[in-house]
């Protein structure tokens, strides 16, 4: 995991050239959330330093909410901002209905969750995609998304889950939906993975990680990675023991608020690890350890 540097006027120009991109491909977003934390950032950035007691008090809790939001959308933009728009038709519609949804995460509902759902998966996509590295997004994938890498494809099913007891539910229905998906596909290059978005499970009161330095931060969230993936991975080893062996593992995503005391800055620190299922090759481990590697890349 890398500690971001990035001053929140660095942000703010991200995050208006991902908005400017965007509006290039044709995603409308005039009333959306996504415009409310444009013009919060643009506020905050200039006038944090000179707030009062009272304005942290009353606006800062919408400043963290936006800074925290916008972090996905400028991944998607470095990923893809360089497409040709016409290879993006699948992207688009799910940036399309990515930029709608509650302004919070928080206040997200049983019936609110599609925006940041279809979110997820274009995020899946752009961390995975660097064709330079010969790691690349398959843009028109038939499931939530999909890897091509080293002559292998890896389709993936995305879930991002909301409480502890719905992990397994979510497990089973991806792992059916790879299930259908691969069934279609009988050559050895094809594989399957659940990719598992857990923020909410891991730190459900939207809590501001404080440590005393990056080297700690870093530590603890890499700690925190394990300890979940120790916590809970016989849930999905043991759906997997039933399942298609093409099913080689599961992807696990989770996103912090941080402060670091050294340097006094907010940042946004995101974490991406692997659980392998026992037993598969050591090539299909390679395989999952060098996808996560580029996902945690910044």
């Amino acid at each position: 995991m890398n500690i971001p540097t990035e001053s929140y006027s660095d942000k703010f120009e991200q995050y208006s050239e991902a908005l400017a991109w965007l509006n290039k491909i044709g995603v409308k977003f005039s009333a959306s959330r996504i415009k409310h934390y444009h013009k919060t950032i643009e506020y905050w950035k200039d006038n944090y330093r000179d707030a009062d007691d009272l304005e942290v008090k009353n606006e800062f809790p919408n400043f963290f909410s936006s800074l925290f939001e916008i972090y996905d959308f400028i991944e998607i933009y470095k990923a893809f901002g360089n497409e040709p728009t016409d290879n993006l038709h699948h992207i688009i519609e799910k940036l399309q209905k990515g930029v709608n949804g509650p302004i919070h995460s928080h206040d997200e509902s049983a019936t609110s969750t599609e925006a940041r759902n279809f979110l997820f998966e274009a995020l899946v996509a752009a961390k995975s995609h660097n064709p330079e590295k010969g790691i690349e997004a398959i843009l028109d994938a038939f499931t939530d998304t999909g890897v091509s890498i080293e002559k292998t494809k890896i389709w993936i099913e995305c879930k991002r889950i909301f409480s502890k007891k719905k992990l397994q539910a979510n497990i089973k229905k991806a792992s059916k939906q790879l299930i259908s998906h691969i069934g279609r596909n009988i050559g050895t290059r094809h594989k399957g993975v659940v990719a598992i978005e857990v923020t909410k499970l891991i730190n459900p009161a939207n809590d501001i990680l404080v440590a005393e330095n990056d080297s700690k931060l870093k530590s603890y969230i890499d700690q925190t990675m394990d300890s979940f993936i120790q916590e809970n991975s016989e849930v999905w080893e043991t759906i997997y023991k039933t399942k298609n062996k093409k099913i080689i593992g599961t992807i696990i995503k989770f996103s912090f608020m941080a402060s670091s005391e050294s340097r006094n800055l907010l940042v946004h620190s995101s974490q991406w690890g692997v659980n392998p299922r026992p037993g598969i090759s050591d090539d299909d481990k390679n395989l999952l350890i060098k996808l996560t590697n580029k996902m945690n890349e910044r």
